[in-house]
């Protein structure tokens, strides 16, 4: 038994990890799998991450073409100072380099109607709503469908007509309707007329509003007469036709305007362009301080009868509250009329330097005499560049507004009007 026990007790083994004897083996074995795997465990700290050439500023600064380095000696600055890498904006604008074009593409218009950053810079307006809801798509992917839906054979065509249960009351951006806004500039994209049928729910007397801006044509006076020849032959004297381009061509318009913005003035009718012109009355007579005195007056009786309205438990939905605030917007209206022309009145002397500096500038500069045809010519090729350059957002609206007595009238005019090919009769008028 002592031998035994001995034994026993003498009986130990060796760690193959640690090489220390233990009489108890599988504990030390587990013992030192720990203290191995603490040991010998991989810590990666503080090491750099994998870089990516296109993340953080290496993409404002990426080399350009080797054709555009600049070199010590001569050549365009690109990048930075003295750097030949291009900047962001510079690759964004690729495709204006291309080929100078104001028109937006397919694509740009569809990431615009759903809310997304385009492909090329300058599309969309800045403070217009461009994104579409559900119902409002589905609206527009019908629009697209009516009237000549593949174009013609010159690359024109194919807007579709629009139809609007409201009217479009406020020219400011943040107000006015995502769709017309989206389908404008896809009509842009498509270099097809903007045509809208406006209905009235009421009545059912639609209107017809057609621009022809999108278009961007030096002169269209010949697509005016065909839409007015079609209204004619469809919808017969029952149709008023409204022209608001006052026959003026685009390219005239867009002359004045440059004209007018050259010399610093707001307005083409404040100035006369002729040299023979010297007789120019510039007198605002002010209204009279009365008006303005019982304007004010009006509108504080007209606030406190809305005021004790609503006090009395009338709602904004009332038509009592409704006639009194109707009122009360149409005094202010006129009360900042009076106090613009007293505005405008209180300066005139100002206003007739102004003009006479103006006219003095086109008569003579520096002494020397204007040449009025290379002057003109000069205005008229910005005339067309900018025509063709600028977006859709950034021209003038050319309306021609067509008020037709019932809805079917409205609807077969409209898919007339889309089927007709504007451009191609506008080109052999041109030609002829």
């Amino acid at each position: 038994f002592f031998a035994l026990a001995t034994f026993v007790t003498t009986d130990t083994s060796v760690c193959d990890v640690c090489s220390r004897t233990s009489d108890a083996e599988r504990a030390c074995d587990a013992e030192c799998a720990r203290e191995t795997t603490q040991r010998f465990a991989l810590v990666i700290t503080n090491v750099a991450k994998a870089k990516n050439v296109d993340t953080g500023r290496a993409r404002h600064f990426r080399e350009g073409k080797k054709s555009e380095k600049v070199t010590s000696g001569a050549g365009t600055q690109r990048g930075g100072k003295g750097s030949s890498k291009t900047t962001r904006s510079q690759r964004t604008n690729k495709a204006y380099k291309t080929y100078i074009s104001g028109r937006p593409s397919v694509d740009d218009v569809d990431r615009a109607s759903r809310g997304d950053k385009t492909k090329v810079m300058g599309v969309v307006e800045r403070e217009a709503p461009y994104r579409l809801t559900r119902d409002e798509r589905q609206a527009w992917e019908r629009a697209k469908k009516r009237g000549n839906v593949n174009g013609f054979v010159n690359g024109t065509g194919g807007g579709g007509v629009l139809e609007m249960q409201s009217k479009q009351s406020c020219a400011l951006a943040p107000h006015r309707h995502p769709l017309i806004n989206t389908h404008r500039l896809w009509c842009d994209a498509k270099s097809a007329a903007f045509i809208v049928i406006e209905q009235d729910q009421v009545t059912g007397a639609d209107e017809i509003v057609v621009d022809l801006s999108t278009l961007r044509l030096d002169a269209d006076w010949a697509c005016r007469e065909m839409l007015v020849e079609l209204a004619r032959e469809l919808g017969g004297d029952a149709v008023h036709v409204e022209d608001g381009c006052a026959d003026e061509e685009p390219l005239e318009a867009q002359m004045r305007y440059i004209e007018v913005t050259e010399r610093g003035l707001l307005t083409a009718d404040s100035v006369s362009t002729s040299a023979d012109d010297d007789d120019i009355d510039v007198s605002v007579k002010p209204p009279p301080a009365e008006a303005i005195a019982e304007a004010e007056a009006a509108i504080a009786v007209a606030a406190e009868r809305v005021r004790a309205l609503k006090d009395s438990g009338a709602t904004n939905a009332d038509d009592a509250v409704k006639a009194s605030v109707q009122t009360l917007l149409e005094l202010k209206t006129s009360l900042v009329t009076l106090q613009d022309a007293a505005a405008a009145a209180a300066a005139p002397e100002d206003a007739s330097n102004t003009i006479d500096a103006a006219v003095k500038g086109a008569e003579d500069i520096d002494g020397d005499a204007v040449d009025v045809e290379s002057n003109t010519a000069r205005i008229a090729e910005e005339a067309r560049k900018s025509l063709a350059e600028l977006p859709i957002h950034g021209l003038p609206e050319r309306f021609i507004r067509f008020k037709c007595p019932d809805r079917p009238t409205a609807k077969s005019l409209a898919k007339a009007f889309a089927d007709a090919d504007l451009v191609q009769r506008q080109l052999e008028q041109n030609a002829s």
